[in-house]
């Protein structure tokens, strides 16, 4: 009896540091997709950034545009 509660008891030990195994290796590729995300995050608000800047840009170029159109009288909308 006393050898199959030690057999019982090893297998349980055996199947926790398995779970235990496996989490880990969960969590390892989680933290790695985590990182890719930030990277990417990184990226795409470099890029939105440009964007932004370079609406601002047009943004000016058409408000110069209507200025002088008006300076000469035509219509703008």
């Amino acid at each position: 009896m006393a050898r199959l509660l030690k057999m019982l008891s090893d297998n349980r030990k055996r199947s926790v540091r398995v779970m235990m195994a496996q989490k880990d290796a969960e969590i390892t590729k989680l933290k790695e997709r985590l990182s890719e995300l930030y990277i990417e995050n990184d990226e795409l608000g470099r890029e939105n950034r440009k964007l932004s800047i370079r609406n601002s840009e047009l943004d000016v170029a058409y408000n110069s545009l209507k200025q002088i159109l008006r300076n000469r009288g035509v219509c703008t909308p």
